[in-house]
């Protein structure tokens, strides 16, 4: 699957580059974002059975890595216009992906993300979205991911649209503002991930949200100037930076055998936010100003901490002791 992914967006990308109109680009555009979600899943499956005490960091290091992509990629792609078209692009877009499916081919084992101890259950479990839905500890901490992640969304598609027609910022500046919010997550979502498998991820995640939260409520009074980077990159910093230990939470509470679908469930969540979130701050933008966009953002984030009432204070990692496992069912049988 891993192969496939890459190989499939490779190709739709040298598709996208000899389409002829916006009707031919649009669905493979689409469908490359399509097959693009196939890789999160796998990967994050993979990287969760490969590490079950180091899972934070793992999944962190993974998340930095995809955050050094967003910040260098960009800037490629400006110089590689320089030297050629948006077609050009597309077309040497696809010899990293091409380049990285085939390492994946010859230096990654076959491996199955189900461990020896779950093959019994996974073949006892006739319907197996059944363990996942009626788990409430999933559950919340579903909702938490989706709501950490449409206020990043909401900064990338509103921040611009705050600094230019409020304050009428210049396009040097917006790229200053998305860059340096990008890249403020690099390493610390590495580290964030390594210390949430030190103390309780509980903790993490709500200190990241609180901070995150309080952040993009303060963006609207300080987009006038240079300040407005520091509740940018804190952002970054403590609310960008909680996707490993989302991730790395979920999994802990997820049945063992059922990784891949875990991470799937909360990226359908997510998309699903991500969706309708913007959607609604840009109706309350245009019935108020697009400083209400950023309040909802910020008001949603903080809207879900009242859900870590439901949250154990320590989760069950695998190897570890009965401990968390007797508080985890607990905080699940009083919800």
């Amino acid at each position: 699957m891993l192969v496939a992914c890459l190989t499939g967006i490779a190709l739709f990308y040298g598709g996208m580059s000899l389409t002829m109109g916006f009707l031919t680009l649009l669905p493979l555009f689409w469908l490359s974002g399509l097959i693009s979600h196939v890789w999160h899943p796998t990967s994050m499956g993979l990287l969760g059975n490969l590490f079950p005490d180091r899972r934070g960091f793992a999944l962190g290091f993974h998340g930095t890595g995809a955050n050094i992509g967003q910040t260098l990629a960009p800037l490629a792609a400006g110089y590689i216009l320089l030297t050629t078209s948006w077609r050009g692009t597309f077309f040497i877009n696809m010899v990293p992906l091409l380049v990285a499916a085939l390492l994946i081919a010859i230096f990654l084992s076959p491996f199955n993300l189900n461990t020896p101890q779950s093959k019994g259950t996974k073949a006892s479990s006739i319907n197996f979205f059944q363990p996942l839905l009626t788990n409430p500890l999933l559950g919340a901490t579903a909702l938490i991911a989706g709501a950490a992640t449409v206020g990043h969304h909401g900064i990338i598609a509103f921040l611009p649209i705050l600094l230019v027609t409020k304050h009428g910022a210049s396009p040097e500046w917006v790229g200053i503002c998305l860059s340096l919010y990008s890249a403020s997550a690099i390493i610390p979502e590495t580290f964030v991930g390594h210390v949430s498998d030190r103390i309780p991820r509980k903790l993490v995640l709500l200190f990241g949200l609180v901070v995150g939260g309080v952040s993009m409520l303060t963006i609207p009074s300080l987009a006038a100037g240079p300040f407005v980077l520091i509740p940018l990159i804190s952002i970054g910093i403590f609310l960008r930076s909680l996707r490993p230990v989302i991730f790395a939470h979920a999994l802990d509470v997820a049945p063992p055998h059922l990784k891949g679908s875990t991470v799937g469930l909360l990226f359908t969540t997510n998309q699903c936010f991500s969706g309708v979130g913007p959607l609604i701050a840009g109706i309350l933008s245009d019935i108020y100003s697009v400083d209400v966009a950023l309040w909802f953002f910020g008001g949603l984030t903080l809207s879900i901490l009242p859900l870590f009432a439901f949250l154990p204070k320590f989760t069950q990692k695998e190897g570890e002791g009965t401990t968390a496992a007797i508080e985890s069912e607990s905080s699940a049988q009083t919800l």
